[in-house]
């Protein structure tokens, strides 16, 4: 099973989209992570943060919150919801599109995603590529690893990283 994200969704991303920061809200989910803060604009989710964000309080109109409680019973294993990570650059579109083909529970390491957008020597841009990511568990930069197996950065942090490689592998497990 992989994860879908339309392509349409993240190219739509990479135009010269600017957000009026007036627009922004964010939603909290309690997960067995701790609390996250889905930040959306419109019916589009823009950011998944750890920390509480500096925007106003609101409905989740964009389903993220559902798919995430869906995702971490092990009942989701594939997001359908609009995402609008920002404006990109081409090399970020082409990183981020691939991270979104690495199947659920499943793993791959920052040069192998390199050579998977194209760019097979750019391992450690496709590494900043990940610290940058907005949208972690849904772009799913949790699932990048480096060469030799050990588990690399993730923005909230190694022990987050490792429960959601684990959460995955049981359900893979699980369902096999």
């Amino acid at each position: 099973m992989t994860l879908t994200i339309s392509a349409a969704v993240i190219t739509r991303a990479s135009s010269c989209y600017t957000r009026a920061v007036s627009q922004l809200i964010y939603s909290e989910l309690e997960t067995p992570l701790g609390r996250l803060y889905i930040v959306s604009e419109g019916a589009s989710v823009v950011e998944v943060a750890f920390e509480r964000p500096a925007f106003p309080e609101g409905n989740d109109k964009t389903g993220a919150s559902r798919q995430l409680k869906e995702y971490f019973s092990g009942g989701r294993f594939a997001f359908d919801i609009a995402i609008n990570p920002g404006r990109l650059s081409g090399f970020y579109t082409a990183v981020y599109k691939a991270l979104c083909e690495i199947p659920y529970g499943a793993v791959c390491s920052y040069k192998e995603l390199a050579k998977m957008a194209g760019s097979p020597n750019a391992a450690r841009a496709v590494g900043q590529a990940m610290s940058r990511n907005p949208i972690p568990i849904i772009m799913p930069c949790h699932r990048v690893t480096a060469a030799d197996g050990s588990l690399g950065g993730y923005t909230g942090g190694i022990g987050i990283k490792k429960k959601l490689l684990d959460l995955e592998r049981r359900y893979v497990s699980s369902a096999s």
